[in-house]
C-alpha cells in the first residue's frame, strides 16, 4: 500500500491522517448548517499533510430543519472519571474495540 512507502520512500504518518479525518468528521457533525464542504487536494506525505484548496457551503438561512447524521456520534459528554474504592476509574459508553475485553470478561464470569 502505498502510504506505507513504497520503492524505498518513507511512508504517510497515517496516524494523522486519521486525526485529521476524524476532526473533519466532528466538524460536520456539529454543524449541521454545513451544506457541502470539499478538501481537493489534501497531500499526504512523509514530510506532512497539507490541503492546498477547501471549500465549504452553508445552507441558506431560511432552512430551518437541518439535516441530522444517520450514524449518531461516540456520546463523549457521558465520560466521567470518578474515584472507585481508592482508586481513579473512567465510566464511559462502550467503544468498539472493547469487545474482546468485554468477551474474555463474560467468559470468565460464567
Amino acid at each position: 500500500t502505498a502510504l506505507k512507502g513504497i520503492r524505498g520512500m518513507k511512508g504517510v504518518d497515517t496516524d494523522k491522517l486519521k486525526e485529521i479525518m476524524v476532526r473533519f468528521s466532528v466538524m460536520v457533525v456539529e454543524h449541521p448548517e454545513i451544506m457541502e464542504s470539499d478538501i481537493n487536494p489534501l497531500i499526504a506525505g512523509p514530510d506532512g499533510i497539507v490541503s492546498l484548496d477547501s471549500r465549504v457551503l452553508l445552507h441558506p438561512p431560511e432552512v430551518k430543519n437541518l439535516p441530522q447524521p444517520a450514524i449518531r456520534p461516540y456520546p463523549y459528554q457521558y465520560t466521567k472519571t470518578t474515584e472507585f474504592n481508592g482508586s481513579k476509574i473512567t465510566v464511559r459508553p462502550i467503544l468498539h474495540e472493547d469487545e474482546a475485553a468485554m468477551a474474555a470478561f463474560y467468559s470468565q464470569a460464567e
